[in-house]
């Protein structure tokens, strides 16, 4: 029989409805073995590393939640070096991973996969290095600085609190990050000096690297998820006011401000330091001296419409 493996967080704010969309409706497809994988409340990477081990050649692997959840999912199915194929359902507040590859139910994959329709196509993720040693791989963006930090505020109990009781749309995710932006935007979030690829950088709070069609639901990136080189690199002053404006009015109305890449992207500091690095939704504070981000040289196998 195929394996079918659901990626799924029981902490999810959206849990019940994934119970009930996904977990439930994949009993009832014949010729399907199921295994559920639930996320355990430990980083990203222990998931990932638990997800790898149990993984079979030709698993169709499926991640039902938000892009943390497919994060667990992307990274399990590259570190286990198996042939499997990977599907994501978007659960969570922005579902960036779920926009660029475009399905919205378990249905309409599993027929899709059956049929072995042109939806089978190969994504190279972005790959982040710190001081020479893989981190972690993310299909859509990273991002270092304000934003990144940003994330933390969904972490926060009342925030997930009022996820959990109804308050879970895009307005909502925006009107918290923009009370978080004004309390926390005289915060040093990167070093006043650095390098991008060998050139000084002065008074910068936050690099955004993107492969995918958006970050954060809000700027609109561009379909490199498919090129084996090209993604896109960002840079500027955000915690000024007008500079957030005008950045984001050139993210939502045409595309995200940056420079084309087709090699990989160095940031070097002076000395070890202390930073937030996010990669769809996920953080972690670091201490490095230098970030490396690239393409994957591993692509894998994705459902995409």
């Amino acid at each position: 029989m195929q394996r079918l493996i659901i990626v799924y967080n029981p902490r999810s704010s959206k849990h019940s409805l994934i119970e009930e969309e996904v977990l439930s409706p994949a009993t009832k497809y014949p010729g399907y073995a199921i295994g559920k994988f639930e996320v355990k409340s430990v980083p990203v990477d222990q998931n990932a590393k638990n997800l790898s081990k149990i993984l079979l050649d030709d698993d169709l692997v499926i991640a039902a939640g938000g892009d943390g959840t497919g994060a667990v999912a992307l990274n399990g199915a590259i570190l286990s070096q198996k042939s499997v194929t990977l599907a994501i359902l978007g659960y969570g507040n922005f579902n960036d991973f779920t926009r660029t590859l475009g399905y919205q139910s378990i249905s309409e994959i599993l027929s899709d996969f059956k049929s072995k329709k042109s939806s089978l196509k190969t994504l190279y993720p972005l790959e982040a290095l710190v001081d020479g040693k893989h981190f972690r791989f993310a299909a859509c963006y990273f991002t270092i600085g304000m934003f990144a930090e940003s994330t933390l505020v969904f972490d926060q109990k009342s925030t997930r609190k009022s996820l959990k009781t109804g308050k879970k749309s895009l307005f909502y995710s925006i009107s918290t990050l923009a009370k978080w932006y004004f309390k926390n935007k005289h915060h040093q979030f990167l070093p006043a000096s650095f390098r991008l690829n060998g050139e000084a950088k002065t008074n910068i709070s936050d690099v955004l690297f993107v492969n995918g069609k958006t970050v954060a639901k809000m700027m609109k990136g561009g379909s490199w998820w498919q090129d084996e080189k090209t993604f896109l690199v960002s840079s500027g002053k955000l915690t000024k006011f007008l500079h957030l404006l005008a950045f984001m009015a050139k993210s939502i109305f045409k595309r995200l401000p940056g420079t084309v890449q087709n090699s990989p992207c160095t940031i070097d500091f002076d000395h070890a330091t202390e930073i937030e690095i996010q990669g769809e939704g996920e953080y972690r504070r670091l201490k490095l001296s230098q970030l490396t981000i690239k393409k994957s040289e591993q692509g894998i196998k994705v459902l995409s419409k």
